[in-house]
């Protein structure tokens, strides 16, 4: 099978074959999958490199696969999973081109992955490698284990900074392990805060990081965003505010050490409310009430739907909501992908969904299925429910905007009236602004503040985040 590359997949190629160490942050949609492939079987084909190993989230192992298949049937290609006894014989005797594996497996299997490096001469991707952030967690100590005994180090990620600056340290920190070209991680955030576009940052942001966004690249039809703001129901609303009102109150009589000790578990306790605003039986299963988002999905979706070929997305960050959701939409032969999808069957859905004219709906959960999935077949994209997670809700968005979309796309955002939800905006709004920002998208970067007793108890009660 032969293809072309598109002039920015070129650009791609080019970046990761002329460098050691790079990553390629294009956005969803652009073809990083595919990218990386070519770029290994250009190094494999002279003889710079003999294998590759692709480290990624569990659920795009298959995907990997599938694309290997499309556009490199040469190569020989390998799942380390199952087992730990069979994960271990499949990296000390594999004799596969590519080996694939999840970051679960590659942060529990460390000494028998680095025998496989010090083998073989073994170009290392790790996709969505937002995934390494954190500094201090197994997957990213793991990764920069392996990191010094792979000559080619590529990772792959559209949305390399989720939550702050550091996100992108610790990158830059796999893939320049013996360089520290980036200093203290202290002096760099120091840094970012009072001159963001400090030369020496940019100079190695420059080197290391290529970019390419969706409006540079594509000529894709455009994309609306629509608030659909729910009145609550009064028992649902009276839910709400007992809990809300009931954690202002324990906040105000918390001593400072005592808040602090609050602090470190308050998203959790944020998540309670979310939960109440989205579908109250998340927290108590006994209530057989319909929460409001699902009246207003009810009319909605059959809006939608009540023009023949619509199809619509409808993502929701809960197993039971998902469940709920998928009986009630039954009749437009709603299917579903979230974690209680066996993950061999995940494409199989996803395919369903592109081709059978009577799938109109798909309700799905963006850990499950935001990354690795092509879903263009809808034009209508509802979040039932949003998480503080910008990568989530930006990779979401991309699995029906992107290359193979031919109808104009609207995002539709459902907002309980007077909650947490209308934080979370605000919240994802400021995210998106400072991944723009350090990744030369944008001129503007604007951080989440760490919240005092004070600024908390006026998120809870006017919803507005500090300046």
């Amino acid at each position: 099978m032969t293809f072309e590359l598109m002039s920015h997949q070129q650009d791609g190629v080019d970046f990761l074959t002329k460098r050691c160490s790079g990553l390629l942050a294009f956005e969803q949609g652009l073809g990083k999958t595919l990218v990386a492939i070519d770029a290994f079987n250009k190094l494999r084909m002279s003889g710079k490199t003999d294998k590759l190993l692709v480290i990624c989230p569990n659920s795009l192992k298959r995907n990997w696969v599938s694309e290997l298949s499309k556009f490199a049937p040469g190569l020989t290609v390998c799942i380390a999973e199952g087992k730990p006894r069979e994960r271990r014989n499949t990296f000390a005797q594999s004799d596969s081109t590519v080996i694939i594996t999840s970051y679960e497996t590659a942060r529990s299997e460390v000494t028998a992955i680095l025998a496989l490096l010090q083998r073989s001469d073994t170009t290392l991707v790790l996709d969505e490698s937002h995934a390494t952030k954190n500094k201090k967690s197994l997957t990213s100590i793991a990764a920069r284990h392996f990191s010094p005994h792979c000559n080619y180090r590529w990772l792959l990620s559209g949305t390399p900074v989720t939550n702050s600056a550091s996100d992108l340290y610790t990158q830059i920190d796999i893939l320049t392990p013996e360089e520290q070209l980036l200093g203290s991680m202290e002096a760099f955030l120091e840094t970012i805060e009072h001159d963001p576009q400090a030369e020496f940052i940019q100079h190695t942001f420059d080197r290391l990081i290529l970019r390419r966004t969706k409006e540079e690249c594509l000529d894709l039809p455009t994309k609306s965003f629509i608030d659909l703001r729910i009145d609550l129901p009064d028992w649902q609303r009276s839910l709400y505010d007992d809990m809300r009102t009931q954690m202002v109150c324990d906040i105000k009589a918390m001593s400072g050490e005592q808040y602090r000790a609050f602090a470190s578990t308050a998203l959790a306790q944020l998540t309670r409310l979310i939960q109440l605003a989205s579908n109250p039986s998340l927290i108590f299963p006994e209530l057989t009430n319909v929460p409001g988002k699902f009246e207003a999905l009810d009319g909605v979706v059959s809006d939608i739907v009540s023009v023949p070929s619509r199809k619509v997305i409808i993502w929701s960050s809960y197993v039971r909501s998902i469940e709920m959701l998928l009986e009630r939409l039954k009749r437009f032969g709603a299917v579903a992908i979230y974690g209680g999808t066996p993950a061999d069957e995940r494409q199989d859905i996803a395919a369903r969904f592109q081709t059978d004219e009577s799938t109109r709906v798909l309700i799905a959960n963006p850990a499950a299925a935001g990354t690795g999935f092509t879903l263009t077949a809808a034009s209508y994209t509802i979040y039932e429910s949003l998480s503080w997670r910008y990568d989530h809700y930006a990779q979401s968005q991309d699995r029906n905007h992107r290359i193979g979309q031919t109808n104009p796309v609207t995002y539709m955002r459902m907002l309980a009236v007077d909650t947490i939800e209308e934080v979370i905006v605000q919240a994802l709004e400021r995210k998106s602004n400072l991944a723009k920002s350090l990744l030369g998208d944008d001129d503007e970067a604007t951080a989440i503040s760490h919240l005092t007793k004070e600024e908390m108890c006026n998120l809870l009660t006017n919803h507005q985040l500090p300046d």
